[in-house]
């Protein structure tokens, strides 16, 4: 145990000092404790609340920095339909925080890897590619959509055009002819390329839409053209200008072909046929003229020739009821139309009138003529 320390030795006091010690010990105040005051408490425990917040949100990003799981995924760059057969440029990347949810990785390579892949159902721009909604082109029909490759016709388009491009696609026409009314060339629809190999597009379509497309080139008697539409270009009002131009240019076309007039449909009797017969002129130096007598002549081939080749002759005689610029309108029955038709490629060339003056014998005329150019057939 520690020793006890003596107690200090106090010197005596005298009688009466310690009632005046203790009279003068309790005249002093006692000592007393300053208080902030209650404004000035309340304002430092707001301030150590902020400082106490900014230090949670500090470590808060800190923390999530550390943490950060965003990686770059693959997402639809715009609205695609069901059925879609994916471009590139359909295809875009996006960062995103995404845990578990099923995604499709973006690369560098990723949008040419999945183009030509076709969709199961339709994406919303900016939505996920998953590998589910993905189906290869190969199987054919998926769910109601099923597949039709059009063939295109891309001669309007010298430059070319690639796949994810706005064109127009137009019914090629029919050019107007002696046979046939023909039908002006047209826009059809305006479309963007899909799955487009240089030669056709490869669609995945409902079952009525994939009738229309499936029978379209046989109905236009061709494959469909397509016209790039320019980058800004306002694709219904092109498409209204171009119907107007090809319209016009048919119409002259159709016109050159019925030099006779409107009226000249009216002449024909029941059962008669249309057939018009350039001429050559070369025997009518000094011209002929509509309602003229005239001899049709073979112009004949020189020796040598296919089929060791004929002297000119006469063909028949003709009345030029209906003539003009140098082509013969006749309305003809059925048998007489076929010889008129075949005419010009029987003879290999256009056939030849001769004008005759009215009153001319054109038996006697044409044995003469026949005698002659067979004479001189056989010098040569």
């Amino acid at each position: 145990m520690a020793a006890a320390v003596p107690a200090t030795a106090q010197p005596p006091m005298p009688d009466g000092a310690e009632t005046s010690a203790a009279t003068v010990g309790a005249a002093v105040p006692p000592r007393t404790r300053r208080r902030l005051p209650r404004a000035a408490k309340r304002a430092l425990v707001a301030l150590a609340g902020l400082v106490l917040m900014a230090a949670s949100v500090a470590g808060f990003w800190a923390t999530a920095a550390a943490f950060d799981e965003r990686i770059t995924v693959t997402v639809a760059a715009r609205d695609l339909p069901r059925g879609h057969v994916l471009a590139v440029a359909d295809l875009a990347s996006a960062e995103v925080l995404l845990g578990d949810v099923p995604h499709v990785v973006w690369t560098p390579g990723t949008a040419e890897a999945l183009a030509g892949l076709a969709l199961e159902h339709a994406l919303p721009a900016g939505s996920l590619v998953v590998a589910d909604v993905l189906v290869e082109p190969s199987v054919g029909a998926f769910g109601d959509a099923l597949e039709v490759v059009v063939p295109l016709d891309v001669s309007l388009a010298p430059s070319g055009v690639s796949e994810g491009e706005a064109v127009l696609l137009v019914d090629p026409g029919v050019a107007p002819s002696q046979g046939r009314a023909g039908r002006p060339r047209s826009v059809i629809r305006a479309l963007e390329l899909a799955a487009f190999d240089g030669a056709a597009m490869r669609l995945f379509v409902p079952p009525g839409e994939w009738v229309w497309w499936r029978a379209l080139p046989g109905e236009l008697g061709a494959p469909p053209m397509v016209l790039p539409v320019p980058l800004g270009g306002d694709a219904a009002a092109l498409a209204a200008d171009l119907d107007e131009l090809w319209a016009a240019s048919y119409a002259q076309e159709a016109a050159a072909l019925q030099p006779f007039g409107e009226g000249w449909r009216d002449q024909a009797a029941p059962g008669q046929l249309e057939v018009l017969i350039p001429l050559d002129l070369s025997l009518a130096p000094s011209g002929i003229a509509a309602g003229d007598l005239a001899l049709l002549v073979d112009p004949g081939a020189p020796r040598g020739s296919v089929g060791g080749g004929r002297p000119r002759s006469v063909l028949r005689s003709v009345r030029l009821e209906h003539y003009e610029d140098g082509v013969l309108g006749v309305w003809a029955e059925p048998t007489e139309w076929v010889w008129w038709r075949s005419l010009p490629e029987r003879l290999g060339a256009a056939p030849m009138v001769l004008r005759v003056p009215e009153g001319t014998d054109t038996e006697a005329t044409a044995r003469r003529l026949d005698q002659e150019w067979q004479q001189t057939w056989e010098q040569r």
